[in-house]
């Protein structure tokens, strides 16, 4: 700008709004001349720094008015539009252009800009130029924030915010691959008649004699419905972080082969298993027992399935649970 502007720079100093968070109320032309020399002049011939005319390409209409200006290290930017020109995203691409321009420019520290805490259009403006609030300033007559933009900080972030999308997409990939089904079972060898085996295995309340999970929380509380040892019976429980909440209903059985029953986990987490119970001849007077489980796991947390551990884990207490099982018959 060049005291030749004067004329484009009262056209947009002779309005309250515009003037609103810079003087409170409208320049006369007096006013305005006098505040356009004083810019001019604290400024002088310097090739970048101070205030620029913003025109629109084409038709050459004053879109505004956007500075520069030395803050120690830093480099200030500044901005006023026409009110016919508000809420169009032309402020917002006005600030970033100042800012590319200045980094580029200068290569200051940060690139930083004042606003009155209630000019809240331009708060967000800022904010989409993608500058942060750093700090809160009380200046004679007025409390303003100052946002900044540092080139190394949002280098930084930027770095940042790519590893962790990049890890985001690793992951759902991983997730698409792996499989979404698992399945745990265990056996034993049970020096009792099948008969015997399969009768002490139908009942659920037997199995809080010898299921581990029972033993790691004393005080659980068990609660029943239905008639045991039949289809619909259902067991449930509420205990410690360890065992959590949940129930087990009987939902099918082969006489003398087969018992399958539905897990449903309430806590920690919500979720729905197949177990099963099978009881084969292995010999005279001996029976062998298989306990098992399966489930499925939705995408894309079926990505986490190697890390549970749940064929070590699980199958670990379903492998102990059948010594305690066989323990219990075999006297």
């Amino acid at each position: 700008m060049t005291s030749a502007d004067s004329d484009k720079y009262y056209r947009l100093s002779n309005n309250d709004n515009v003037m609103k968070f810079v003087t409170g109320a409208a320049l006369s032309r007096e006013e305005s001349d006098k505040m356009l020399g004083q810019i001019l002049r604290e400024n002088g011939t310097n090739d970048y720094f101070g205030r620029y005319l913003i025109e629109e390409i084409k038709t050459g209409a004053l879109v505004g008015v956007a500075k520069l200006e030395p803050y120690g290290t830093e480099v200030e930017i500044g901005y006023r539009i026409m009110e016919e020109y508000w809420g169009k995203g032309v402020a917002t691409s006005i600030a970033k252009s100042l800012i590319r321009f200045s980094i580029k420019t200068f290569d200051p520290s940060a690139v930083i800009a004042f606003v009155n805490i209630h000019n809240t259009a331009s708060i967000r403006v800022l904010e989409k130029a993608g500058m942060r609030n750093v700090e809160s300033i009380e200046d004679i007559d007025e409390e303003k924030f100052k946002f900044s933009y540092s080139p190394k900080t949002n280098s930084i972030m930027k770095k940042a915010l790519y590893i962790i999308l990049g890890l985001i997409g690793i992951f759902l990939i991983a997730a698409f691959i792996m499989p979404k089904d698992y399945a745990v079972e265990r056996e034993i060898v049970i020096n009792k008649p099948k008969a015997e085996v399969f009768e002490y295995l139908k009942s659920l309340r037997n199995q809080d004699n010898w299921s581990v999970w029972m033993k790691m929380d004393p005080n659980i509380k068990k609660s029943y419905k239905g008639t045991d040892g039949t289809v619909g019976y259902t067991s449930m429980w509420e205990g410690n972080d360890d065992v959590g909440k949940g129930e087990q209903e009987i939902k099918k059985i082969t006489e003398g082969e087969r018992i399958d029953t539905e897990l449903r986990f309430i806590k920690p987490f919500e979720s729905n298993n197949d177990a099963y119970m099978i009881t084969e001849s292995a010999g005279e007077n001996e029976t062998k027992v298989k306990w098992g489980f399966s489930g499925k796991m939705p995408y894309p947390m079926n990505a986490m399935l190697p890390f549970m551990g749940m064929e070590k884990s699980v199958g670990s207490d379903f492998a102990n649970g059948l010594k305690n099982l066989k323990e219990i018959l075999e006297k």
